[in-house]
């Protein structure tokens, strides 16, 4: 019996290690506890260093959890129902971890309490892998959401860029240049809300680091000028192996942790500066405040799962976690080093891409020639797009309009030829997608003819095939000169075959 014994309590204390799993029991006369060892192990502690006293338990509880467990075990001292509780306790290195509670009485004969019974859960992993989950699903819904904005965005300001520049053409003045660069500026601001709408983030490709930046700084700016002046000190940046989106929201999120430091008022004698280097063949990101700081008793633990220093309710604890995490993930590392009053440095250090970089392409001597009039066709939902960029266009081209791929697939299947197809790809019932798969399997001719212009790709299908396609496409708005001159060279290619 006595082996049997030992065995089933080996077998317990095996099995509530296996699932993190502690026990205890609150003697109510004498006020002591009693721990299992997988408690102990929890908490971090020996059982020479914490006497088996409620108060002693109560210690090693987070300060801003520390009456909710109070309650939680007046509560359950009570009555014999079973009660819970989740609390964060910090072990002995500083170390957040997230401990479900359950405790229920026992009672006496009188129905008077005599002890109360607990287990301890240690459920921080578990519950950041469902906070990670959450925040990712918030991350697509905000993506789908700005990708649609955008979208809607793009498309009347590339009439009013269409407009704008039909204009300039023939009246050249500051009014028109003015009135283009606040459309650029538009533009920089809806190609940020765009990185969010990103749907394959797990997807690595080269990434300009800068361009990165710029994207974030789109988002931030207007945060960051109430607080401080913007400085940008860039250096010379290898190309990286990552993903676009997820690098965004670590420069986004450490831009207005920066913002976040810095009080109201006072932006002049403030700055946040945005510095990069390379160090030994890796790109380097450091993003300096005049901030706050951060307290030196805490740097260590800055990373890590559901610690910050925001007060309750202000943030979840995971914002730079996650951007460890990401950061690590493409083989870089992130740090910090701060000092009370002064300020702060996150520095993201990110490997060199593998392999040679793509040998830059020496542009086309120009020549001399008048240029070609084709025949072209412009595939558009948007009304008042597809008509601004046909008066464009027409005074070097013949060109047709059509406001849905139907209707051009249509006309394409009967006969109908064009020296040049520039379709919008995010279409109602038969997209610029669609309308391309449909051409190449009838008129591949006519397929390898399409440009696309988009005013943005936010669902996964589109972005896969944009990243596929060897035909060229364009943003809306676009660089008109450069529409032109893909439209000449489509032409001129023809010609010579």
């Amino acid at each position: 019996m006595i082996e049997d014994a030992e065995r089933a309590s080996l077998v317990l204390r095996a099995a509530q290690a296996l699932v993190r799993f502690g026990t205890w029991e609150w003697d109510l006369a004498t006020d002591e506890l009693a721990w299992s060892d997988e408690l102990y192990r929890i908490f971090g502690v020996s059982r020479a260093a914490v006497p088996p006293t409620f108060d002693a338990l109560i210690g090693w509880v987070h300060p801003e959890d520390q009456a909710a467990l109070r309650g939680h075990l007046m509560h359950a001292r009570r009555d014999g129902e079973e009660h819970s509780v989740e609390y964060r306790i910090v072990r002995p290195g500083g170390e957040i971890r997230v401990l479900q509670g359950r405790a229920r009485a026992t009672l006496d004969a009188a129905g008077t309490p005599r002890y109360v019974i607990g287990t301890d859960q240690d459920i921080t992993d578990s519950k950041e892998l469902v906070a990670r989950v959450v925040f990712s699903d918030r991350m697509v819904s905000v993506g789908t959401l700005a990708g649609g904005v955008a979208h809607e965005i793009n498309n009347p300001l590339a009439v009013i860029s269409a407009n704008l520049e039909l204009l300039s053409e023939h009246h050249d003045n500051d009014l028109t240049h003015e009135a283009l660069q606040g459309v650029e500026r538009i533009r920089a601001i809806v190609r940020g809300l765009m990185l969010f709408s990103r749907a394959d983030t797990k997807r690595r490709t080269r990434v300009d680091v800068h361009h990165v930046l710029e994207l974030a700084l789109s988002i931030t700016t207007n945060e960051i000028r109430h607080r401080a002046q913007l400085v940008k000190a860039y250096g010379t940046l290898p190309m990286v192996d990552g993903n676009e989106a997820r690098l965004g929201h670590v420069f986004i999120n450490l831009l207005m942790n920066a913002v976040e430091a810095i009080p109201d008022g006072h932006a002049d004698r403030n700055q946040i500066t945005i510095a990069t280097s390379n160090d030994a063949g890796w790109a380097v990101v450091e993003i300096r405040d005049t901030g706050a700081g951060i307290a030196p008793t805490v740097q260590g633990r800055i990373f890590d799962p559901f610690f910050t220093t925001k007060p309750v309710g202000k943030g979840t604890g995971l914002g730079l976690s996650i951007c460890h995490g990401i950061v690590r993930s493409l083989g870089g590392e992130i740090t910090v080093t701060s000092e009370l009053g002064r300020g702060s440095v996150f520095r993201v250090s990110l490997p060199p891409t593998a392999g040679p970089a793509p040998a830059p392409q020496a542009p086309a001597p120009p020549r001399e020639h008048t240029p070609q009039r084709g025949k072209l066709l412009i595939v558009d939902d948007e009304v008042v797009f597809s008509g601004s960029l046909r008066r464009l266009l027409s005074s070097e081209h013949d060109v047709s309009v059509m406001n849905s791929g139907r209707e051009a697939l249509d006309r394409i299947s009967a006969g109908e030829r064009f020296d040049v197809i520039l379709c919008d790809l995010m279409m109602p019932e038969v997209s610029g997608v669609d309308l391309h798969t449909e051409l190449l399997r009838i008129v591949p001719e006519q397929a390898n003819r399409m440009i696309f212009l988009t005013g943005g790709a936010f669902t996964r299908g589109s972005q896969q095939f944009l990243e596929s396609t060897t035909n060229r496409w364009f943003e809306k708005p676009c660089d008109l000169n450069e529409l032109r001159a893909a439209v000449r060279g489509h032409i001129s290619n023809k010609s010579r075959g």
